[in-house]
């Protein structure tokens, strides 16, 4: 029950901050290590590969510019996976040996680097503003419904961590994928809370029975938690409300349990749990 290979979504932006330093914290305490993935908001590769595509040529000084410009970020995105190593001691670059970070060169598009390496990845970490826009978005989405990989967004300092911890049950299957990757987290928190909504269960499709996730807690040796039943018209704010009025740091959640196209149209709780970013860091599984 270790995180021995994570990855973090970096562009170069302040809102990194906080998901490498989660990152290299959780990598000394289970000597893991963190492959750091770049993305460019005007990737010169990609552009030059839709200008081919398309007929057309850039010129030499536009190629360059924009070259430039993503060795920018790619140089800002190193300084600061650097000091967020040394802040945890933390070892940089690439090399055999852990606890170690280091940040991936540039060699195919970004969305082919994470799908080949995501999936031998126990957690993939980005930070609250990649969900704002695109392309980190873009990436928040391929990685956690394409290529099913556990997602952290991270909101706090790591320290965090070890306060409590509220798991969103429902009985689903993805609930259950987001708990079985946040056990590593779910150990190092100082209580438990198992969130129900009431309202918004459905027993005809899950099983949203507390002693069963109770059982397959006590068996991980990560503890008992203690269910919590909220009342609500709408489950996900009723669940960050209960979360939050519980001083959670941690909310753990199977994402998307209904099509993306009812959510769009209806609303649901894996957007709001997006949506507030005042609430605890939120590990999800699809």
């Amino acid at each position: 029950m270790s995180l021995k290979h994570m990855m973090v979504v970096a562009a170069g932006r302040e809102g990194d901050a906080p998901a490498l330093a989660l990152a290299s914290s959780l990598a000394r305490q289970h000597d893991g290590v963190v492959e750091v993935l770049p993305i460019y908001p005007d990737s010169a590769a990609d552009m030059i590969a839709l200008g081919l595509t398309l007929g057309a040529t850039l010129s030499p000084q536009a190629i360059e510019e924009l070259v430039v410009a993503e060795h920018e970020i790619h140089a800002r995105i190193e300084a600061m996976a650097r000091t967020a190593a040394g802040e945890a001691d933390v070892v940089f670059g690439a090399g055999e040996g852990a606890p170690r970070m280091s940040v991936m060169g540039r060699g195919l598009r970004p969305p082919m680097m994470l799908s080949r390496a995501a999936p031998l990845s126990d957690l993939v970490i980005f930070g609250q503003t990649h969900l704002d826009q695109s392309p980190g978005r873009d990436m928040f989405d391929q990685c956690l419904l394409g290529d099913r990989v556990p997602v952290l967004i991270a909101r706090h300092d790591a320290d965090t961590l070890s306060g409590p911890a509220a798991i969103a049950w429902d009985g689903s299957p993805q609930a259950g994928r987001a708990v079985k990757a946040a056990l590593p987290l779910l150990a190092m928190a100082s209580e438990i809370l198992i969130l129900q909504c009431v309202s918004g269960l459905e027993k005809e499709a899950a099983d949203p029975d507390t002693d069963l996730l109770n059982a397959y807690l006590k068996l991980h040796g990560v503890g008992e938690g203690s269910t919590v039943l909220v009342e609500g018209a709408e489950a996900g704010s009723a669940l960050i409300a209960a979360a939050k009025g519980k001083l959670s740091t941690l909310m753990v959640a199977g994402a998307w349990g209904h099509s993306r196209l009812r959510e769009a149209i209806f609303g649901g709780a894996t957007r709001t749990f997006l949506a507030c970013k005042d609430g605890p860091s939120l590990l999800l599984a699809h």
